[in-house]
């Protein structure tokens, strides 16, 4: 006789030996696996069909792990496009902040300063572009 409950323990037992070691995920997995049998013995398929149908969808341990890993490497690119534009709005900042002291002090710019000040704007501006812009983009 078929166990469902054993063969989902099993199941699990794979996606862990498969490196797929992260709670919160093997939870929404067997979520995903419990809801997608039950829907199917609904549909008129006996337990052990409808479990091997649903762990075919559900896809090879090796593949979700692939899968997984390539969202990992995206959000890790995200983070360091990010993480740079914000470093650009700083130094931008850090160039404008004394070039409009020392004009607020003197009442003038010299060259120097009016390079700084332009040098820094773009460097402020284009970092929160790039971070705003990375922060916002999503995949459909």
């Amino acid at each position: 006789m078929f166990d469902l409950e054993q063969a989902i323990a099993d199941w699990r037992e794979q996606m862990l030996t498969a490196g797929i070691k992260t709670h919160v995920l093997l939870e929404e997995l067997e979520i995903h696996l419990r809801e997608d049998i039950e829907q199917l013995i609904k549909s008129g398929l006996n337990k052990q069909k409808a479990f091997e149908v649903s762990i075919q969808r559900i896809g090879q341990p090796q593949a979700i792990k692939r899968e997984l890993e390539k969202v990992e490497r995206n959000q890790m690119k995200r983070l360091l496009i990010i993480s740079a534009g914000v470093v650009g709005v700083l130094v931008g900042m850090a160039l404008v902040m004394p070039a409009v002291a020392q004009y607020q002090h003197e009442g003038a710019m010299t060259l120097n300063e009016i390079c700084l000040l332009l040098l820094g704007f773009g460097l402020t501006l284009g970092g929160g572009s790039v971070a705003v812009f990375t922060f916002r983009k999503r995949k459909a």
